[in-house]
């Protein structure tokens, strides 16, 4: 049957003799035909995948589709107006004269056609942008795991130097060495950090920690900083403080960090004043307020909103005479609404800024915290034999002074081929595996030995830091992960967990 005819009985099956007859509006059979043909199922999958494009990507590809639903909507306009002046003579309306029907039908032809070419291009856009995110999460992990590994050596090797008493002038030498490692960490972490945040796989931690120390110690971290621009800093610490609270210690203390690190950068010759106040004290909880004053260059009000994009910062200026990656600030906005809160900015171009913001942190009473400090300091492996599995010579060096610190008996294995054979042979109470290495990386060696060892734990030593590392080493069989450059404390915590639970 032409399609002529087709849809001359779509038309009759819509209206009644009296509607064709007066030539009504046809809006009820164009909106079904405009249903027919916008029912694709790549649509779903489109609106399904988007959250795995970039934020350009994404909003690249919906500029298009939104481009694209005005259109239809012209379209569909136009054609309602057409039918809307064809006369109908009831006698003849499937076998009399259908130029103008005709007319109609080569428009949806045409439509339909148009709709399914633009449909294959954000297929096609998609498909690319997946690519893209694909390239570029590969990407993130080869150089975090190229940047960190060597760098893990540089803070260990560092930490291992200050705990061997060295001479006040060696002493000063190695903070100032600890002190700019752990500036280029902070970097290398907004980045990654960043791309956490962007797939949503950010998540906190809970632990005991010393509010008081944190901050004194990330102000201490700043103070050289601080006196190279000639800058005084004031921090004032409310007395009626708890000491510890349960909260992520290491997304507090960038947050800080991140925050007096600006002060000081954007500050010459001036003053940076850091505050925690307590605002609120219940039973279990109380509510602090983080502020971060300074008297630099400060920001014009346009810009306010501008600083806390990824990316951006006050000005193209700022970038050249200050450097930085300009995630400082959107990392910290987007870790504080992970905890219901919000950074505030009060700011005037040449007199300063003030940053503050509150958190409400559950409080840690003294047994626990007690119990923590006798697990740090009375931890021992005394009696207990554990199998490293790493390939670079500098970290096998400091993770093995670290454990035999500890009293462990330690056995090292180059590659994941060599760890299997060993895991075979002997008997251990953990494996430290490292993740990529040659050979045979520390997927495959774990998934190998729990083919035949279902019960020695296994903890990941990695330097990548992705969002979805945990889950593949999880799969792999291994326990728990530790990322490198990691804290010795850190490392307490995860092998009294796995070794003593």
């Amino acid at each position: 049957m032409s399609y002529h005819k087709l849809l001359a009985r779509q038309l009759k099956k819509y209206y009644d003799d009296d509607n064709f007859s007066s030539g009504v509006s046809f809006a009820g059979f164009i909106d079904a035909v405009n249903q027919s043909y916008i029912a694709f199922d790549r649509d779903k999958e489109l609106s399904d995948h988007a959250f795995t494009v970039s934020q350009q990507e994404f909003a690249d590809i919906n500029q298009k589709l939104h481009e694209e639903i005005e259109y239809r909507k012209l379209s569909v306009k136009k054609l309602k107006e057409t039918l809307n002046n064809i006369k109908f003579d009831n006698t003849n309306a499937v076998d009399g004269e259908y130029g103008d029907l005709l007319e109609i039908v080569d428009l949806l032809n045409d439509e339909i056609r148009r709709r399914k070419e633009v449909e294959s291009e954000l297929i096609f856009a998609k498909e690319e942008a997946e690519k893209a995110n694909i390239a570029k999460s590969d990407f993130l992990s080869i150089i975090s795991h190229e940047i960190r590994t060597p760098l893990n050596a540089v803070i260990g090797m560092g930490h291992l130097l200050l705990k061997n008493n060295p001479r006040p002038d060696q002493e000063d030498n190695l903070r100032t060495l600890k002190t700019s490692s752990d500036n280029l960490l902070v970097l290398i972490n907004d980045i990654l950090d960043f791309n956490k945040i962007e797939a949503n796989k950010l998540h906190l931690d809970n632990a005991p920690f010393n509010i008081k120390k944190l901050v004194r110690d990330i102000v201490t971290a700043n103070t050289n900083a601080a006196n190279e621009r000639e800058n005084r800093m004031s921090l004032v610490l409310d007395d009626r403080l708890p000491d510890y609270f349960l909260a992520d210690s290491l997304r507090l203390g960038q947050v800080l960090n991140n925050l007096i690190s600006n002060a000081v950068k954007f500050t010459q010759r001036g003053f940076v004043s850091v505050r925690v106040d307590l605002q609120k004290l219940k039973s279990d909880h109380a509510s602090l307020h983080f502020s971060v004053h300074d008297t630099g260059i400060g920001i014009a009000k346009e810009n306010l909103e501008n600083i806390f994009i990824p990316f951006m910062q006050g000005s193209t200026s700022i970038t050249r005479q200050y450097g930085g990656t300009g995630l400082g600030l959107a990392i910290t906005r987007r870790i504080l609404k992970l905890y219901g809160s919000d950074i505030h900015v009060e700011s005037e171009p040449g007199k300063g800024s003030r940053f503050h913001f509150v958190l409400d942190l559950p409080i840690v009473n003294d047994q626990a915290v007690n119990e923590l400090q006798n697990d740090i300091a009375d931890f021992t492996l005394k009696n207990k034999r554990l199998l490293l599995v790493e390939d670079t010579l500098f970290n096998v060096l400091y993770a093995t002074q670290l454990l035999e610190g500890w009293d462990a008996s330690v056995d090292i294995a180059d590659n994941g081929e060599i760890a299997v054979a060993m895991v075979q042979k002997a008997t251990y109470d953990l494996v430290l595996m490292d993740l990529q290495m040659p050979v045979m990386d520390g997927y495959t060696a774990a998934k190998k030995i729990r083919t035949f060892n279902k019960e020695t734990p296994m903890i990941a030593l990695t330097a990548s830091a992705t969002s979805d590392v945990l889950e593949k080493v999880i799969e792999a069989g291994m326990l728990d992960c530790i990322v490198k450059p990691f804290n010795p404390d850190d490392l307490i915590v995860k092998l009294k967990k796995h070794l003593y639970a």
